[in-house]
């Protein structure tokens, strides 16, 4: 579950960690001293860059730009709400995450003292990595190397680390990422909050405040009891499985391919064929390249996904790939192959390298 910078915010506040002042727009204090900063509150990144955040130097200027923010479209995404800060100066900018990493099985501490840039562009030697093992917790001696890496002892360093930490085990996140973390002549303050919580965990209160947009691609497979993510790539990749959608996603990418995007199937879509014609539908929105289905059907029938396949996908000039396995899996093919533009498999490398040699046109 992402929240919205403003919704991540308000966590932090509980939490301890600093914020700058800031209002969603309709509450925003008449009273309120310029210049100010407009924010854009949408579930994607890159907004800055695409011209969602303004800064405003007078009402007038506010009322103008916001008009204009709140029609925005940021990668396909409508903007659900306008967020509006006081300004902070400041005279650094550090990066401060922990995050789940899913190879090591472990959260992971990432510090950088170059803030403010997306963390890929960041040179590794700017970047410190401390894995916690999530038994033992965070440990003095890892606040210590955080220090020792940024060369700043300023109590509030050591605070911070341990709020947030806090905060990721309580809330049951996923990350929690402040990018950038403003470094003040007396402290600091999170210019930014990323939060993704564990969507399936219970909590005594729901850190949702803003109203969901229904219309984007991901709350659409959400409602098919499905999990899409959008990205920017040339293939669609289907699997069965959250474990398999990332190792096939792995050897995808080694095939000079790039996702455009992942969809993990649920329950609901391979027992149900309409379901399933209707996130086809979905995913054929975002004019992917090609398709690549990756299933392994142990209990349920591969059929019902393959009707659907063929009714949505049969016959049309869009390149399909399948690597089926599983309960009625020579049915399935038999029904699949008729299609001059589908082909199947039952190995995913041989899968992938059919994949790229159709999306690159490669004919041998």
């Amino acid at each position: 579950m992402k929240l919205y910078e403003f919704e991540g915010k308000k966590l932090f506040y509980k939490y301890g960690i600093n914020t700058a002042k800031g209002w969603l727009l309709n509450d925003l204090p008449e009273e309120s001293s310029f210049p100010l900063i407009v924010k854009t509150q949408v579930l994607t990144g890159g907004r800055g860059k695409l011209g969602g955040i303004q800064k405003v130097q007078t009402k007038n200027e506010l009322e103008r730009q916001a008009e204009n923010l709140a029609k925005m479209t940021i990668k396909d995404e409508k903007v659900a709400a306008l967020y509006v800060e006081e300004m902070v100066d400041f005279k650094q900018e550090y990066y401060v995450s922990i995050v789940i990493d899913r190879n090591k099985k472990s959260p992971v501490l990432i510090v950088s003292d170059q803030g403010g840039v997306n963390i890929e562009d960041v040179p590794k030697d700017n970047i410190l990595f401390i894995p916690i093992n999530p038994l033992l917790g965070l440990q003095l001696y890892m606040i210590r190397k955080v220090e020792m890496f940024l060369n700043n002892k300023d109590p509030f360093i050591s605070e911070l680390i341990q709020n947030i930490w806090t905060m990721f085990m309580r809330e049951q996140a996923e990350l929690i990422e402040i990018n950038p973390l403003f470094i003040l002549e007396d402290g600091y303050v999170a210019g930014d909050a990323k939060v993704i919580l564990d969507g399936s965990a219970n909590r005594s209160s729901d850190p949702t405040l803003i109203k969901r947009n229904k219309d984007n691609y991901e709350a659409k497979c959400a409602a098919l009891n499905t999990v899409g993510v959008e990205l920017d790539g040339e293939v669609a990749l289907i699997t069965s499985g959250a474990g398999l959608g990332m190792a096939t996603f792995d050897m995808v990418s080694s095939n000079d391919l790039t996702v455009k995007t992942l969809v993990d199937l649920g329950g609901h879509a391979i027992h149900d064929e309409e379901i399933a014609k209707n996130l086809i539908t979905e995913i054929r929105s975002l004019q992917p390249k090609a398709f690549l289905f990756n299933f392994y059907f142990q209990v349920a029938s591969s059929l019902v996904l393959a009707k659907a396949i063929e009714k949505q996908l049969g016959n049309t000039d869009i390149p399909i790939v399948i690597r089926l396995k599983g309960q009625d899996e020579e049915e399935a093919a038999a029904i699949l192959s008729k299609y001059e533009n589908i082909h199947i498999t039952d190995k995913i490398k041989t899968a992938c390298t059919l994949t790229r040699n159709l999306v690159r046109g490669v004919t041998s």
